[in-house]
């Protein structure tokens, strides 16, 4: 056995496994994102209630149902099991990307590097480490990918069966990947060939199987579906920056700086370009169906980043499949370049890395020198759980849901989406929010029937381009019905108690 096949296995075990500890130590080191609170909350109240019947959600179903089991299994440590298993899904999706990259034919050295390059960039890093549903999809998208890539090599109706399932599955965790999954369908349509209209018809097929979760969703609770996962994501946005007086941040241009600061953030940006030069160096003649496909997914994965408002990091996820398998195929081409060329290539992709992994380092060494922020807001959550216990008290209300799960304390199912439904409460009518199982700010004197325990305030304080204050309605409302303030142990929350 050569000496390269001999260290193949110890390298692929080395590779793996500081893989598998850069995420876990990373999702366990990453500060809080503020979204995590409607991530964390959905999956913990669909354990315990029906999604859009019993509770209000913003995003579509699967996510939260595939961590709901969490909240049954790991009370006390919700937080912590959400972010791990978010770390896990982050390696089977690199995993995937590796495959799908080895079913085209790519070389096991490109496929390696590409993948490696794509985990580099920020929206990886920080998808793969906070609880989102970010990485689902792109999981589900990944190995939808790889069966469409074995598809287009075998001509098989499972294989794109499959693929439509897949990729339906994962528009039923985010929407964004819609046009991602659509693009698949175009290019199978565009290829020809006696067998393009049965490949189409079956992965039509099983996308609609793939969305049978939204429609059993849909059923639950049409009026919360409907509004959960259309029509706030098209008025609230807009409602809450102008608010703000920070309208601008939403124009068109403004997204679009926004997208390219954060394709460059990372190597993805210097991927796109270098493809995008060798596209037209080679004139567009691309000569294989898998090197197609991955013109046409990456183009459908930038439209899905660009759709949301406001643009965002995590918004890049439907790219890096797509873009890891034209990188893949370049990467091999390169091979047969004069050396300093393909070497310059790959130093430039090597340099382009270290803005995407700077911010996980520095989570990781502020960690090392200060403690995590989820084992210190988990052990603040049992301080939480432990004093309100004490004082009689079992309930919570709150607009951060993230930092009282693990408490064991019961929350208020009306702040299920966090911060975000009540920020934007005036554009709600008071019986429409009640239709919704939503609270505002206007329902508040609702409480006085049946006055919740505790209130948990202190992180919606507002931030520079945001400086409303949501958290401040829900202080008044404490001191004004007598609660007694005590400060949360991290010196930033403040708990009030109900005499």
């Amino acid at each position: 056995m050569a000496p390269s096949r001999r260290l193949r296995l110890p390298l692929a075990a080395l590779l793996v496994s500081a893989l598998t500890g850069w995420f876990l130590i990373a999702a366990i080191a990453a500060p809080f994102d503020h979204d995590e609170s409607q991530y964390v909350a959905g999956a913990y109240f669909s354990g315990h209630a029906v999604m859009f019947r019993d509770f209000l959600y913003l995003q579509p179903p699967l996510h939260a149902w595939v961590l709901a089991p969490l909240s049954l299994l790991a009370s006390g440590h919700m937080v912590l099991a959400m972010r791990l298993a978010t770390a896990v899904m982050a390696l089977a999706t690199l995993a995937l990307i590796w495959a799908a990259q080895r079913a085209a034919d790519i070389s096991r050295s490109s496929a390696t590097l590409a993948m490696l390059l794509m985990a580099a960039t920020a929206a990886f890093q920080f998808s793969g480490s906070v609880v989102r549903n970010d990485m689902l999809p792109t999981l589900l998208a990944s190995a939808a990918m790889l069966l469409t890539l074995l598809g287009l090599r075998h001509r098989s109706d499972s294989h794109w069966l499959g693929a439509g399932m897949l990729f339906g599955l994962a528009i039923t965790t985010k929407l964004n990947f819609a046009p991602l999954g659509a693009t698949v369908g175009l290019f199978v349509i565009a290829s020809g060939g006696r067998h393009a209209v049965r490949a189409a018809l079956f992965l039509a097929l099983g996308a609609l199987l793939g969305m049978v979760p939204m429609v059993i969703a849909w059923a639950s609770g049409p009026d919360g579906f409907l509004y959960g996962i259309l029509t706030y994501g098209v008025t609230a946005p807009h409602a809450w920056y102008a608010a703000n007086g920070a309208a601008q941040e939403l124009a068109t241009a403004e997204k679009l700086r926004d997208l390219v600061k954060y394709l460059w953030k990372g190597p993805a940006l210097v991927a796109l370009l270098l493809l995008i030069a060798n596209w037209i160096a080679t004139r567009g003649r691309t000569r294989s169906s898998g090197r197609r496909l991955a013109i046409w997914m990456s183009a459908g994965a930038l439209i899905g980043a660009a759709l949301p408002t406001p643009t965002q990091l995590q918004y890049l996820m439907p790219l890096l499949p797509p873009l890891a398998l034209a990188l893949g195929y370049l990467l091999d081409d390169a091979r047969h370049w004069w050396p300093l060329r393909r070497k310059a290539m790959l130093a430039l992709l090597c340099l382009a890395a270290i803005p995407g992994l700077i911010p996980s380092i520095r989570d990781l060494a502020t960690a090392a020198r200060t403690g995590s922020p989820l084992l210190a807001a988990q052990a603040n959550a049992h301080w939480l759980g432990m004093t309100v216990r004490a004082a009689g008290g079992a309930d919570i209300l709150t607009l951060s849901p993230h930092l009282a799960i693990d408490s064991g304390l019961a929350l208020d199912p009306r702040l299920a989406t966090g911060p975000f439904v009540y920020r934007t409460g005036w554009t709600l009518r008071p019986e429409q929010a009640r239709r919704l199982h939503a609270l505002t700010p206007a329902s508040l004197p609702g409480l006085d029937r049946a006055m919740p325990a505790a209130i948990l305030t202190g992180y919606e304080n507002g931030t520079r381009k945001l400086p409303l204050r949501p958290d401040d309605s829900l202080e008044n409302y404490a001191r004004r019905h007598g609660y007694r303030m005590l400060p949360m142990p991290d010196g930033v929350g403040r708990l009030y108690l109900r005499d």
